[in-house]
């Protein structure tokens, strides 16, 4: 409408010159006048239309966290309820524990019986020495006996007897083995304490810990910061594990790192034109006032996906056939607020009407012609905010 009445002007000025000068208005005297707008409503339309892509697909995107339990049994508590505003770690149900507490009991107990029997370890090492000292004692002893006998043999002394040295003999050799066999046992008892016991005591604390990870499943707490709602949770109730039927949602903060922004979709005929960093305006039909303040927000574009998500195939025991995508897709494009105040101004989920403005026009006289035909997108946004507000439908509509 706003370019067919800006591009009038040449007609209407023919017309008020035939009006001035008295002649009769016809056909064949504003012919002229006549192609000439609409020579130049077509000029105008298609210079706006191509450089200034308008979307009405725009929404504010946000997510939700679906909370379910890790753990499937039955709700004994409930801490929170729909609109409370939780934070990391906070209690949000739990549910019945008794296996879990019986496990970690057991596991605690099998813990306190190898620390019992390290100290049992502990004890059989020191015998296991005392009784290898002994027996060293011993073969020492009847070493010296064995030399004096060796000696007396050597010498041929007639304290020598064979019935004596063969005695020596014998008990070096057995006292030999009974070192051997203590040392054995002194072996036996360092392994159990070294390697065996910590060993067992390892997995004995692996299962403690698994069993207190499972007892802490029985407890459900937030992971963000946020807020609960569609709390459909009972004490009594079976806990569900399914993400897709969760016990209660939580909606959560911005954090600084993610802002809002708004997400649209344009034709994919002006995604030769649209470039990161392009102007462009947003008005969201949660923003709409009387005053008419704030309802068009300044943006830019902030992104824009490389790909159509309409055109994704995914394999299948068909073969494909391109008649199946004849919808065509969207560009879709990332906006994000000039002034970052004007950020807690969109309401998640709010849809919009997106206007960007092209300005790779150079600074000829054409540019600036080009450049100026913008402000015809710019009222057009306007009067289209005023009309929804006024009849109260919303921006819904479609086309340019």
């Amino acid at each position: 409408m706003i370019e067919l009445t800006v591009t009038s002007i040449p007609f209407v000025l023919r017309i008020l010159y035939l009006r001035w000068r008295g002649i009769p208005i016809t056909l064949y005297n504003v012919h002229i006048a006549l192609f000439a707008w609409l020579a130049l409503a077509f000029a105008v339309f298609f210079t706006v239309f191509y450089y200034y892509p308008k979307s009405y697909t725009g929404f504010v995107p946000f997510r939700i966290v679906p909370v379910v339990s890790e753990n499937g049994g039955t709700v004994t508590q409930i801490e929170v309820d729909n609109g409370t505003k939780v934070e990391p770690g906070q209690v949000l149900f739990r549910v019945s524990d008794e296996t879990e507490q019986a496990a970690v009991r057991t596991a605690e107990l099998k813990l306190a019986e190898i620390d019992k029997a390290f100290a049992l370890a502990q004890a059989q090492v020191r015998s296991a020495q005392a009784s290898l000292d002994r027996e060293e004692a011993v073969l020492q002893q009847a070493v010296e006996v064995f030399e004096d006998q060796e000696e007396l043999r050597v010498r041929q002394s007639a304290a020598y007897t064979a019935t004596r040295y063969e005695a020596a003999v014998a008990d070096r050799d057995a006292g030999q083995a009974k070192v051997s066999q203590a040392q054995a046992m002194l072996d036996e008892a360092n392994l159990q304490l070294e390697e065996v016991i910590p060993a067992q005591r390892a997995s004995a604390e692996a299962a403690l810990k698994q069993a207190q990870v499972e007892l802490e499943k029985t407890v459900v707490r937030s992971q963000v910061d946020g807020m609960i709602d569609q709390l459909t949770l009972h004490v009594g109730a079976r806990a569900s594990q399914i993400a897709t039927n969760p016990a209660m949602i939580i909606i959560p903060d911005r954090d600084p790192e993610h802002p809002r922004r708004v997400l649209a979709g344009f034709s994919q005929v002006a995604r030769s034109v649209l470039y990161v960093g392009m102007p462009a305006e947003v008005a969201c039909d949660t923003n709409f006032n009387v005053a008419m303040v704030d309802s068009v927000l300044p943006a830019r574009i902030a992104g824009i996906q490389p790909e159509i998500a309409a055109g994704q195939i995914t394999a299948t025991g068909r073969l494909l056939e391109p008649s199946q995508f004849s919808v065509r897709g969207e560009v879709t494009v990332l906006l994000e607020m000039v002034h970052p105040e004007h950020e807690q101004l969109l309401v998640n989920g709010s849809g919009c009407i997106v206007q960007t403005y092209d300005r790779n026009f150079g600074h000829g006289l054409g540019g600036h012609v080009l450049s100026g035909l913008g402000i015809i997108k710019a009222w057009g946004l306007r009067i289209k905010v005023w009309i929804a507000l006024v009849t109260g439908v919303g921006l819904a509509g479609g086309g340019h």
